[in-house]
């Protein structure tokens, strides 16, 4: 296991950094979790390496390398690592985030953006703003007004019967289980569990559950895993279906969804 190095004071809370844009190094292990929580500050959450799930009352997204999610000022959420995980998290101060997106999306990272960031992290907390570190940041903050944003969320319900189910199938798309089996775990019918499904996040259960296998096997695949690998590990018996289903829910072959990804 990769020793945790201290983070130094400056660095652990980054709302309250000197400069508007600040960036913050991590390395998380897999199953390591960071409970409900919200910043002043915007914040884009980006890994170099590894798999993060990111969830907010409304939606859950796994993001994977050369994708982030930029979550807004004061906007709760949690994250959990899917594996080792190099986390390089950008804040920057509320006046600096009207001119982006006012909820969370994911978000592709370009490699000029990889690079602006780590170079940033070279730099001191308190760097010359009308310096490298100015300049820096400056870009960091033109790049992200241009990024491309990927409708690639899973909607998540809020009844705690259905979002018992959502948050374990998040934890393991594979399993099988049927609607029927679901609803005795969650302590409701097999038609109140689908009504709820369908009500609060616009899908019927089948449908969410597919959703969730493609965008799971998404990131799957842009962290280096095969077609084979990952179409097993979503619950999919063949490559084949596993592609189908991708291209049938997403407009696109997996392999051109993910012929972008950029790894650390």
């Amino acid at each position: 296991m990769t020793e945790q190095r201290p983070i130094p004071e400056y660095r652990r809370n980054l709302d309250d950094a000197p400069r508007p844009v600040a960036a913050l190094a991590r390395t998380l292990e897999s199953g390591h979790g960071i409970p409900l929580h919200m910043h002043r500050r915007g914040q884009l959450l980006y890994a170099v390496a590894g798999i993060m799930r990111v969830e907010t009352a409304e939606a859950a997204w796994i993001v994977p390398p050369a994708r982030a999610i930029w979550m807004p000022p004061q906007w709760p959420h949690c994250v959990t690592m899917r594996s080792h995980v190099e986390m390089r998290t950008v804040y920057f101060d509320a006046p600096k985030c009207q001119d982006l997106p006012q909820q969370p999306v994911l978000v592709e990272i370009s490699g000029l953006l990889r690079e602006l960031i780590l170079t940033l992290l070279e730099e001191p907390a308190d760097y010359d703003e009308n310096g490298r570190g100015g300049q820096v940041a400056s870009l960091i903050l033109s790049e992200l007004k241009r990024l491309q944003e990927r409708r690639l969320e899973v909607p998540m319900p809020r009844d705690p019967r259905a979002l018992r189910v959502a948050r374990a199938l998040l934890d393991n798309s594979s399993i099988g289980h049927d609607l029927d089996r679901w609803a005795i775990e969650a302590g409701a019918s097999r038609r109140t569990l689908a009504r709820i499904f369908r009500s609060e996040t616009g899908l019927g259960f089948a449908e969410w559950r597919a959703r969730l296998r493609a965008i799971d096997g998404l990131a799957r695949l842009s962290d280096g895993a095969s077609v084979a690998e990952t179409a097993n590990s979503v619950g999919y018996a063949s490559p084949s279906a596993f592609s189908a289903m991708i291209h049938r829910l997403l407009g696109q072959p997996p392999r051109r969804l993910t012929k972008n990804s950029v790894h650390g």
